[in-house]
């Protein structure tokens, strides 16, 4: 990649039609239809006379401009002649990067977002961000697609009718009056969690003009629970910051941090750099590792990097919190029940007691207040609060004076509301089901909608206003440790939204304000109030290019477990009989809010391998038993609502829970996300919201499901390898194999060391790998990968160049849990190249084995010679009209070609990336400094498990790793000698636990 260019984001005008781009047949249509409207325009006599190819050349410039979307950078708007001044510092064909922020929960990852001439395309970790050290998740990834959406909201919208934004201010105004005059009286806001400085400011401006005005919070995964344990706790609503680079034993209480709590890029990386024999600090010896226990109701990405795993249901979580509790001496009431083997316990309590100050216990946000309460109660006891590995602040999301949902149902039914602001949250569809919440809703006589997409809240309200997408948006926002990142659009909105800012504004006043001055003006206050001294110019140009507000992290607060916190701990609860259903996010989907992404419906889930659609996740004994296979349809009641929902059997889940995820079952999503998989929400209560009483039902139907895993198979053959830290110790190559001496291919050459020529290689850490499927999305970005639906993907068509397969390994109690990524391996043996008849598939010369589009003629040789199964063939147009989801041309990215039909496709070792490295260090007279270039699996990943770099070079990292004991090549008996190697994957088990679980 090029040098890192980071800088402000400037107003001026951008590319032809966002959605449709410069080579699509649609812009050239609106260019034809925009000049015969301006032919008629003047020709206003009504003469049928012509008008000449001079003039029409003119007419066709003018409306290019007219049809130009506004980008981030100074650019003339006459986009087809060259520029005539130069826009300083742009070169086109080279990507600028600005910094920004992406959302995941309401919590910001720091990202770096790639642009091409005002074109955004890419986002990539910020290495400056607290939150994401230059890795990036699935979702902030798939974030860029979602801005070239044609489903979002393009227009203002009254009572189901286009409107303009003036319409809505006028009326917004007489409505003002009316709330001036009662104070606010009648008036109330729904938001989700609020993370932004500036906003927050807004937020407590409208309070104080209108003090009756009520204020409600709506978060479908919220952090309830997080808060509710602090007070009960503390006396006062904390939140906790986890230091797990100082963590030698943690244990997860159904906390899924590695993937599903605020925070969990960093806590993925502190606490996987303590755990891999690479990685850890006393690498390569591996003298000691960090140790993870997980009790858990579901598996989840954090419980398969457990090395030891004990699956309970929901209810008995807090019973596994009492029984630890009491193990390591506090005295509160025992559980009714101990769902925990005695032995695990006293193993378990001994482990934390060994490493006091370097142990800890996380509680997952999903479960009550007890559990939070009694986890950070244990923390205490062990010394790790403070300097050690628990910080406690001041929530980032917290508002104490919000309320519940469930309270503006009442006053709604109390006829104590008129007028209602939803503030980028969709009840409609999320809300708790014994709620009613259309039902209050249409009661309310005026309502108003901000947010992106005319969705099911919208459509109920009289009044929408389409918001900003956040790389559209000026603002600020709050990560997990409280540190502030600026937003700055890379391009102007290209469906006419508004910011957040803006949004909040016109609330107050007449009149519209430009995004950026209301950022600017209320930093400009705070940097005042700081009085840190300086100029306030230097520090907002200094903030933007950096991504983060130096210094704005928050500052722990001392805390300490009141003396009668005991008491207001509830009874223990008599065992739950029967079947409990479980709630969770959807891994790429979350709450609902992505769903009319197609990256992230078609990003295969970690654990299930299942895409486009939700399933009942069983365990294996409860599916023999009611004679249930993969996508049997059952009908799931609780509450007294029923919902037929396939099943898939799953490995590690208790006996007695079902787990369903959030985010399906959309009505009013968008072309892609409408109707795939069933709602959760319908059976969700606000009492129980995270798991409640169920029986099933088979109905004898069957329904096929979209998964990946048994694609490709390859079980059966030693492709993961794994063994405990003893027996590392003992054999530290025990990883290593044995290829033929004996080979049928010809001898290669020596790739070029030191000869001046490169030799690229990766060497993939199996134990630093968590399964994430981040390295998948960041694939899909960069090369331009299509999307094919659920159908294709059922037939073993998917288009993804990069897989992460999951295997099970059974112990006695709980199946362990590997994951390894599969690219192409690159084999220096290739067998795809001899059985092309085409010469489609080559090797470089610096070891690429390289695939020449125009060549192939689709025969599939290569595919079915290949014995890792990593080649994908194009059936199908998945990017032409007849497309079912097709890309918007604007997000491709242009160093990468976009494929046809009828040609194979693979993993290349992103080739653009090292052209472009080579181009730029051929320019500087110098050689590609090691660590310079990265694919894009390798930046994406959050726990560095992926290393990528030249074998060429005596001192790169990726040859010292071909020299570790652990590396080992996969089917390595079949003498391809991959480029492509992994390192085996090595567990710290405890030794006295792991006798006793031998002995069962």
């Amino acid at each position: 990649m090029p040098p890192i260019e980071r800088g402000e984001a400037q107003d001026g005008a951008g590319e032809p039609d966002g959605l449709e781009g410069k080579r699509g047949a649609g812009y050239w249509r609106r260019l034809t239809e925009l000049a015969t409207r301006e032919e008629r325009l003047l020709c206003s006599d009504g003469d049928s006379q012509t008008i000449s190819r001079r003039n029409l050349l003119k007419l066709l410039g003018a409306s290019m401009a007219l049809a130009g979307l506004p980008g981030c950078t100074r650019e003339p708007r006459e986009v087809l002649v060259p520029y005539v001044e130069q826009p300083e510092q742009l070169v086109p064909g080279l990507p600028r990067y600005y910094a920004s922020a992406a959302f995941v929960g309401g919590y910001a990852h720091g990202v770096l977002a790639e642009s091409h001439e005002g074109r955004p395309i890419k986002l990539e970790g910020n290495p400056h961000h607290p939150a994401s050290l230059g890795a990036c998740d699935a979702i902030s990834q798939a974030s860029v697609l979602s801005l070239y959406d044609p489903d979002r909201s393009a227009s203002v919208r009254n009572r189901g009718e286009i409107a303009s934004y003036g319409d809505f201010q006028r009326e917004l105004g007489d409505r003002r009056q009316q709330w001036n005059a009662r104070r606010g009286g009648g008036l109330a806001f729904v938001s989700g969690t609020v993370a932004s400085p500036s906003q927050r400011a807004r937020i407590d401006a409208l309070r104080e003009r209108w003090p009756q005005a009520r204020w409600f919070v709506h978060e479908p995964v919220d952090r309830e629970g997080v808060f509710a344990g602090s007070e009960m706790l503390f006396g006062r609503a904390l939140e906790p910051r986890y230091r797990f680079d100082r963590v030698a034993v943690a244990v997860s209480l159904d906390a899924d941090f590695m993937q599903a709590q605020p925070g969990f890029l960093r806590y993925a990386r502190d606490f996987t750099a303590r755990r891999s024999p690479r990685l850890g600090k006393d690498a390569p010896g591996a003298k000691k590792l960090a140790r993870l226990y997980a009790l858990e109701s579901t598996p989840s990405v954090t419980g398969a990097s457990a090395d030891h795993r004990l699956a309970l249901p929901y209810p008995q979580v807090e019973d596994a919190a009492r029984q630890l509790a009491i193990a390591l001496g506090i005295d509160i009431p025992p559980p009714l029940q101990a769902p925990v083997p005695a032995h695990w316990i006293e193993a378990l309590a001994r482990d934390l007691q060994d490493h006091a100050g370097a142990a800890l216990v996380v509680p997952g946000d999903q479960q009550p207040a007890a559990v939070h309460a009694l986890a950070q109660a244990i923390n205490h006891k062990l010394g790790a609060f403070g300097s050690a590995a628990v910080e406690w602040m001041t929530p980032v999301g917290f508002d104490e004076q919000a309320r519940p949902l469930a309270d503006l149902i009442t006053a709604i039914n109390a006829g104590e509301i008129d007028s209602l602001v939803l503030f980028d949250t969709n009840p409609v569809y999320t809300a708790p089901a014994d709620l009613d919440f259309v039902q209050a809703l249409e009661r309310v006589p005026w309502r108003l909608h901000w947010g992106e997409y005319l969705d099911e809240t919208a459509r109920l309200c009289q009044w929408h206003i389409p918001a900003a997408h956040p790389l559209e948006s000026w603002g600020d926002t709050r990560a997990f440790d409280g540190s502030t990142a600026p937003l700055q659009p890379l391009i102007r909105p290209l469906r006419g939204g508004r910011s957040a800012l803006q949004f909040l504004h016109a609330l107050g006043q007449d009149g519209e304000e430009e995004a950026r001055k209301l950022v600017r003006d209320y930093w400009q206050e705070e940097f005042t109030q700081r009085g840190e001294g300086g100029d306030f110019e230097t520090f907002w140009r200094t903030t933007l290019r950096k991504g983060l507000v130096s210094g704005s992290a928050a500052t722990p607060v001392e805390a300490s477990p009141r003396a009668d916190w005991r008491s207001s701990l509830p009874a223990p609860r008599p065992a739950a009989n029967g079947l409990t259903l479980q709630f969770r996010p959807d891994a790429a989907l979350w709450d609902g809010r992505y769903a009319n992404n197609g990256w992230l419906q078609e990003m295969p889930r970690p654990l299930t391998a299942l895409t486009w659609d939700n399933a009942l996740l069983v365990s294996p004994s409860l599916a023999e038993r009611e004679g249930l296979e993969v996508g049997s349809l059952v009908r799931v009641t609780s509450g007294g609502r029923s919902l037929t929902v396939p099943v898939l059997p799953l490995p590690g889940q208790p006996e007695t829970a079902l787990t369903l995820h959030l985010g399906y079952g959309r009505a009013a999503a968008g072309r892609v996300g409408t109707g795939v998989g069933v709602s959760a929400y319908r059976l969700r209560m606000s009492g129980n919201p995270w798991a409640a009483a169920a029986t099933i039902t088979p109905s004898g139907a069957e329904q096929t499901l979209a998964l990946t895993q048994v694609h490709d198979s390859m079980e059966g053959r030693d492709l993961v390898r794994a063994a405990d830290l003893g027996e590392y110790r003992r054999n530290p190559g025990f990883a290593r194999g044995h290829a033929p001496e004996a080979s049928l291919y010809p001898e290669p050459e020596p790739a070029g060391i030191g000869e001046g020529r490169h030799a690229w290689a990766m060497a993939i850490d199996l134990s630093a790998c968590i399964g994430c499927n981040a390295c998948v999305t960041a694939c899909q970005a960069e090369n331009n990968i299509p999307v094919v639906g659920a159908q294709e993907v059922s037939r073993g068509r998917q288009m993804h160049w990069l897989r992460v397969d999951r295997y099970f390994a059974p112990t006695a109690l709980q199946p362990r849990t590997t994951f390894q990524p599969v690219p192409c391996m690159q084999c220096e043996n290739a067998p795809c190249e001899y059985v092309c008849p085409v010469g489609a598939t080559l090797h470089s010369g610096d070891g690429l084995n390289q695939m020449v589009y125009p060549r192939c003629v689709g025969t599939r040789y290569c595919s079915q010679n290949c014995p890792y199964k990593v080649r994908r063939f194009n059936w199908f147009d998945f990017t032409g009209e007849g497309a079912r989801y097709p890309a918007p041309p604007a997000v491709h990215n242009p160093d990468v070609t976009v494929r046809a039909r009828g040609v194979m496709e693979k993993c290349t070792y992103c080739v653009q990336r090292i052209v472009g490295a080579r181009r730029q260090a051929e320019g500087e007279q110098r050689d590609i400094a090691e660590g310079e270039l990265q694919t894009a699996c390798q930046q994406a990943c959050p726990t560095q498990a992926i290393v990528f770099g030249d074998l060429a070079r005596p001192d790169s990292e990726v040859r010292r790793l071909r020299g570790n004991p652990l590396n080992y090549a996969m089917l390595e008996d079949r003498n391809t000698r991959p480029r492509t190697t992994y390192l085996a994957a090595v567990h710290n088990p405890n030794p006295a636990l792991q006798d006793e679980d031998a002995k069962d």
